[in-house]
């Protein structure tokens, strides 16, 4: 070998001693940090690692509270259902095990093969929510084939528990009850106003690493709920229910309103109205079949109208003109076919649905506004009497008008060739405005604004229900004497409902006004009382004495007046009728009403009907109010066992026979009340955002009634 390969042998042994030795350094130390990470950091780590493992969290569902009436029956209740959930990534490992998933799932659960084809689209996915909702029994016999041999390739599915609302009894008291959403947001009603009761505390399963690095795993349960015990008597609603469905099957109306509330505490004992939706399925379009609801024209159909009516040429004026409201359209469901109303709904959009819908979630009885016509006079009476205006006994002559102010037009009577001289009982009994107006001058119109103020009209009554509203009522400075004369007898103002019972309540239990309201108590699972709504004195409203008085004119009323048809064979029956003409005049449409109550000596209940335009020839003296109030007071009053009257000699205006058959139709009574004046008008109770009360063709004009609360 020459001198030169030797060297470069040796140089080649020379890099292959550095290049061997190098890898033995490299390998030790590789291996010496591998030694010093499983023994020195091995516990370190291996915490780390664990540690993520807690994160990963089950959230246990709470369950709603229930909601129940006032002896226990379930209102609403939440019921355990079951979401499906799939995992792509495991059930795509084998042909064998999609094959057999698949087929499982169709049978048990009547899956669409297109569903299950889009759950697995995410192959890398373990969380795709298939089905919700599915019932117990339906997972369960899911479960008990997949442990079996024929099951035993299903892979990948699991199940998510989860409380579903249920309303056991449908459409009763819906309205009272509301309804929820998702998330356990409840919406109207009880359901809205107590949800923060109604609702828990989601609990969590997860993991923790203990001392000898295993796993634990911990359960922190949730927290239920609160049951809410509300006031309703199930049985009263149904009682009420019932008899209005009665009504607009043989007679009709464009809707219909009615609370019963103990007189004594102002608790809600039944509340409805003559529409109504299925709480378990809130967003359904057929509750509007039969109703006529007004929703906002779409921005397209808008903006394709005004651009065909609109001239290319013309663009100086159109763009200094003022944008207009948007145009309302306003559909009649009831008087369209089937297919008419199916494809008008499907025309809506989503807006317009959830603005029809909100027709049908709307409380009548809290929300919106009406006149209360005659049932208004007992008010204006009783505070008279309260502030030494007039006394029992007084006397009043009726030539069937009256002239309020020099300059003025006459107001009429119902009866216009006059009634004569009354007593005070006997122009409550007999109706006559021409007493109302001499009686609400010589209280003068600060003492008439005190009395309204002290019955909480033009005020919200603060029930636990949302969606109140407030009323309109003239105050002081702008009750001048054409608007004293009209609203001393119920026209040309707007009250609610709820806040004509609440304040009449007061008028017949010796002079307390209480807060209404729908529940009395809330409990936990124990059956502790977390909370008791006691019933809430506001203010006195007037004396027991005048209480007393007050509750004798009315059932005189009955007896002797204009409310013979509201009698109860048996029973003692005291209350005021009221007819209020709806703008605009020359429609002849009405709302009549009757509020009353049982027994005269010692109210247990008092019951309050409004009728918005009954289905008759001559609604004005068709008594509507005191028909309905009768049918359903004859179911009532035995159900709560009220005593009957010992007295047999009880006359009926002068008959001496009570009325047999509650809804008759158009019954013609020289007795029934009809609109009393051209100059006062009753506002249309299904307008909410007028905020005037108006009194026509008089040299005081019209007057803007006093807005207490927006």
């Amino acid at each position: 070998m020459s001198i030169k390969g030797k060297q470069f042998l040796k140089r080649m042994k020379t890099r292959l001693l550095i290049i061997f030795f190098a890898a033995v350094i490299f390998f030790a130390v590789l291996v010496a940090r591998v030694i010093y990470i499983s023994v020195a950091k091995g516990q370190e780590y291996q915490e780390e690692v664990l540690d993520q493992k807690s994160y990963d969290s089950l959230d246990i569902p709470f369950e709603r509270g229930d909601i129940v009436d006032r002896n226990g029956n379930v209102l609403a209740t939440s019921e355990k259902v079951y979401n499906l959930i799939l995992e792509p990534k495991n059930i795509l490992r084998t042909e064998a095990g999609k094959k057999a998933t698949k087929a499982a799932l169709i049978k048990y659960f009547n899956m669409e093969e297109s569903k299950f084809d889009e759950c697995m689209q995410n192959t890398d996915s373990f969380y795709s929510v298939a089905m919700k909702g599915l019932a117990y029994t339906d997972v369960k016999a899911f479960q008990e084939f997949c442990s079996t041999k024929d099951g035993a390739d299903v892979i990948g599915v699991r199940f998510e528990e989860e409380y579903k609302r249920k309303y056991p009894n449908g459409s009763l008291a819906c309205h009272l009850l509301g309804y929820t959403v998702s998330g356990n947001v409840g919406q109207g009603g009880i359901e809205g106003y107590y949800n923060s009761y109604l609702n828990g505390v989601n609990g969590k399963t997860y993991g923790y690493l203990t001392n000898d690095n295993t796993v634990e795993s911990v359960t922190v349960p949730a927290q239920n709920g609160y049951t809410v015990v509300s006031t309703i008597d199930l049985n009263i609603q149904k009682i009420i229910e019932d008899n209005i469905e009665e009504y607009m099957k043989t007679t009709g109306a464009k809707k219909i309103g009615v609370i019963a509330m103990d007189p004594d505490t102002a608790e809600v004992l039944g509340m409805s109205t003559s529409y109504s939706y299925d709480p378990n399925e809130p967003m359904d379009t057929d509750a509007l079949r039969n109703m006529k609801v007004t929703v906002t024209e779409s921005t397209e159909a808008a903006t394709e109208d005004s651009s065909e009516e609109g001239s290319s040429e013309d663009t100086t004026d159109a763009t200094t003109e003022e944008p207009k409201d948007p145009e309302k359209i306003t559909y009649d469901f009831s008087s369209m076919t089937d297919d008419e109303f199916k494809k008008t709904i499907d025309d809506l959009t989503s807006d317009q649905t959830y603005e029809a819908l909100d027709a049908v979630w709307r409380n009548y009885c809290i929300s919106d506004i009406l006149e209360p016509g005659s049932t208004f006079k007992p008010f204006t009476i009783a505070g008279a009497i309260e502030d030494g205006v007039v006394k029992d006994g007084d006397t009043f002559y009726c030539k069937g008008y009256e002239i309020v102010a020099d300059g003025t037009d006459p107001i009429y009577c119902h009866n216009r060739t006059g009634d004569g001289t009354l007593t005070l009982k006997q122009a409550l009994e007999q109706s006559c405005n021409v007493a109302l107006m001499q009686i609400a001058k010589s209280e003068g119109k600060e003492t008439f604004s005190k009395y309204q103020d002290i019955f909480n009209f033009g005020s919200q009554t603060g029930i636990d229900l949302s969606g109140e509203g407030s009323g309109l009522v003239y105050s002081e400075e702008n009750l001048n004497p054409v608007e004293l004369a009209t609203s001393s007898f119920g026209q040309g103002i707007n009250v609610t409902m709820i806040q004509m019972a609440a304040a009449f309540c007061s008028l017949i239990n010796g002079g307390n006004y209480y807060t209404p309201h729908t529940v009395r108590q809330i409990v936990d699972e124990d059956g502790s009382i977390i909370e008791n709504n006691e019933p809430e004195l506001v203010r006195k409203t007037i004396s027991k004495s005048t209480s007393n008085l007050m509750k004798q004119y009315m059932a005189g009323v009955v007896t002797e007046g204009t409310g013979s048809r509201a009698t109860v064979e048996g029973y003692t029956i005291g209350g005021k009728t009221g007819t209020a003409e709806k703008i605009p005049r020359n429609k002849g449409n009405y709302v009549l009403s009757f509020i009353g109550f049982s027994p005269v000596e010692n109210p247990q209940i008092m019951l309050y009907v409004a009728v918005d335009e009954p289905d008759v020839e001559s609604q004005s003296t068709s008594g509507a109010g005191a028909l309905l109030f009768h049918a359903i007071m004859e179911d009532l009053l035995p159900y709560m066992n009220v005593y009957q009257s010992s007295d047999e000699d009880v006359t009926y205006n002068g008959k001496d026979e009570p009325i047999s058959s509650p809804f008759e139709g158009d019954v013609e009574d020289s007795t029934g009340e009809a609109s009393s004046t051209e100059e006062s008008t009753a506002e249309d109770d299904t307008t909410e955002g007028d905020t005037t009360a108006s009194s026509e063709d008089t040299t005081e004009g019209t007057t803007e009634a006093k807005v207490t609360d927006e």
